[in-house]
């Protein structure tokens, strides 16, 4: 660790991005062997990346696995890097995942949330995408390239010790060494979720736990999503169904880890924890449409039914593209 002081810089932004590739959900839902792995990226039939992840054998890492909550804290890491602030505290990071900023920030969170930084800062990740860039080189009418490739740590951050200019109180801090290869691979490819910071701000609707922060988070992206492709047919937020494309089951249970709780304790997971699930989904989205994000939001249950007893699976979602602060076509 360096021990020189260096005084913080005031946080203020008005955007959050996050990581929208297929290759950061992967990463994130897949059980992915992260000390030394390698797999095929397929963006279509004819362009294939190669991707390679491994730990730094003199690291010893808590979790072998790559989780939505370490997605959630890169995508807060790279907003706050996107801003021109090149020092991050894991406080700062705790609250623009919650886009909260008053959020009370107990030790547990900075531990959850260092001990995340701490596994992104050992692990490596390589991706080669010739194919898929010299597929952009070609749509642009340029030349191809032998080799195109992205590698960094997950989050190349180095550490000191901050201290805030307004009360000298000292903190750790962590020093960001340069952009992540996961984002430089999302900005080639324009996969980038960009919206406005105040969205997140969802406090009237309920407590941002752990939990609660990476709900929110998937419906406000998935949100963006369904605006920027401006195409009624995939409007929906669903809670699970089954990418016959891909082989795998998609949607907020799977993709956040839910489906685990469902196999093993089926009738909890229907009475205590889909209810709290569909809270939160139903206050993010409550807090969407008085944000004009949205213009509403209708449930939709088994089997196309409006009977209430059938189980909700989701959400459709509406909007006026021409009155929606999101971005889209």
């Amino acid at each position: 660790m360096v021990t020189n002081e260096e005084a913080l810089p005031v946080l203020n932004f008005n955007r959050q991005y996050m990581n929208n590739t297929k290759l950061s959900r992967i990463l994130t839902t897949r059980p992915i062997n992260i000390n030394e792995d390698s797999f095929d990226l397929k963006i279509n039939e004819r362009v294939v990346n190669l991707v390679d992840i491994w730990s730094d054998q003199n690291i010893t890492l808590s979790s072998t696995n790559i989780t939505q909550y370490d997605l959630s804290v890169m995508d807060a890491a790279y907003t706050i890097m996107s801003q021109g602030i090149m020092l991050i505290t894991p406080e700062w990071i705790l609250r623009v995942m919650s886009g909260n900023p008053k959020q009370k920030l107990t030790e547990k969170k900075i531990t959850t949330v260092k001990e995340s930084i701490k596994k992104l800062q050992g692990v490596r990740i390589k991706v080669d995408c010739t194919e898929e860039y010299n597929a952009y080189q070609l749509q642009k009418g340029k030349a191809p390239v032998d080799s195109w490739t992205y590698e960094s740590y997950l989050l190349p951050l180095g550490k000191i010790e901050a201290r805030y200019e307004s009360n000298g109180k000292v903190m750790t801090a962590y020093t960001v060494l340069e952009k992540p290869a996961l984002y430089r691979y999302a900005e080639m490819n324009h996969q980038i979720v960009d919206v406005p910071a105040y969205l997140f701000e969802t406090r009237e609707q309920f407590s941002d736990t752990d939990e609660a922060v990476l709900i929110k988070r998937y419906v406000i992206k998935r949100v963006a999503q369904i605006v920027k492709s401006n195409n009624i047919k995939t409007n929906k937020i669903s809670f699970l169904w089954y990418d016959k494309n891909e082989g795998e089951e998609r949607g907020l249970f799977p993709e956040l880890g839910y489906l685990k709780y469902q196999n093993e304790d089926p009738e909890h997971f229907r009475v205590k924890i889909k209810p709290k699930i569909n809270k939160i989904v139903k206050g993010t989205l409550e807090s969407l449409k008085q944000a004009n994000a949205i213009t509403k939001y209708e449930e939709y249950r088994e089997d196309g039914t409006n009977n209430p007893a059938s189980a909700i699976i989701g959400y459709k979602i509406y909007y006026d593209p021409k009155l929606t602060v999101l971005p889209s076509k």
